[in-house]
């Protein structure tokens, strides 16, 4: 309804529909059950929820509509004729001030940047700046003689190691490209076949874990991977090594399928249960720093912050 005047503007309505239409008996004008959609002849078809776009797509994609036709509220957006003005004002600016004919504008090579003007100076993705920071801060302080890591992001966590040392780097998506210091290793973590009990020193595994067994990465489909990742880290992690964990955290477990699991604080602990609790920070999803926590606050924690844990294997396994 807040969109409603926007929409009607910009498009015709051939009906509205909502699942609660369905146990009607008596429709009002222009509304639609869903399982009806597909006797109209449409462009679009417009969801007005960010919260259950997914949900709302999945349920169209059973009912047989064509996905690439069912848009969300973005389609609205249009672009602002102030900051394109101020663009053009830049060309001429621009123009006036150059004495360089070898950067002169040119008209067939424009790629009009509008939204730049009023950025800050930065804006890190939280949760992985912040534990990319503090992971590799760890590591490099640790200078453990070998490292090995479990699916971190390589354009991430991963670059901020090889900045400093070699990596062992596990994942079970192939790696087309040979880089320097980066010893690839394509296996499967759920099993980590090959790898003897007690022989790893230092192990991390940042934005990973919640992920296995989901389909998301090309992986079979089993709702007790992440146990197996979590038991296989502790087998082959040695006595008194360390593993760096980075996981969505949140005030209970929940399964978003199929992007990625959230985990409560307890649950993390109690999976480790071979290993120490070293150290333990908190990345909230509206800043860009990990911060320590203790016991008392578990429970507090928002949903979907990111969880940091240090954990030290002990030494009777």
């Amino acid at each position: 309804m807040q969109n409603k005047k926007q929409i009607e503007n910009q498009f015709e309505i051939i009906g509205y529909t909502d699942n609660k239409f369905e146990n009607q008996d008596i429709l009002g004008e222009k509304e639609i059950r869903p399982k009806d959609i597909y006797l109209y002849s449409y462009d679009i078809i417009l969801v007005t929820s960010y919260k259950y776009f997914d949900s709302i797509r999945l349920q169209l994609y059973k009912y047989g509509l064509d996905m690439a036709r069912v848009k969300n509220l973005d389609i609205l957006e249009r672009e602002c004729n102030e900051e394109l003005k101020q663009v053009v004002c830049d060309i001429e600016e621009y123009e006036r001030l150059n004495l360089n004919p070898s950067f002169s504008i040119n008209l067939n090579d424009l790629k009009l940047m509008t939204s730049d003007k009023k950025m800050a100076a930065g804006v890190p993705a939280a949760h992985y700046f912040a534990q990319d920071i503090w992971g590799g801060a760890k590591i490099y302080r640790n200078n453990p003689i070998k490292h090995y890591d479990i699916g971190s992001r390589l354009d991430g966590f991963i670059a901020h190691l090889l900045v400093f040392r070699e990596v062992n780097y596990i994942d079970i998506r192939p790696l087309p490209f040979k880089i320097p210091r980066l010893h690839f290793i394509q296996g499967d973590a759920t099993n980590l076949e090959g790898f003897e009990n007690n022989s790893i020193e230092s192990l991390s595994s940042f934005h990973a874990i919640e992920h296995f067994g989901l389909g998301r990465y090309g992986d079979e489909v089993d709702p007790d991977a992440y146990l197996k990742v979590i038991s296989n880290i502790q087998r082959v992690i040695k006595p008194g090594g360390h593993a760096y964990i980075g996981v969505p955290i949140g005030p209970k477990d929940k399964l978003v399928f199929n992007a990625h699991r959230i985990f409560a604080i307890r649950t993390i602990l109690e999976l480790f249960d071979e290993m120490k609790l070293q150290d333990i920070a908190v990345v909230k999803s509206t800043s860009a720093y990990a911060e320590k926590i203790v016991e008392e606050q578990y429970h507090l924690v928002e949903d979907y912050s990111c969880g940091l844990f240090e954990f030290i294997k002990n030494s009777k396994y």
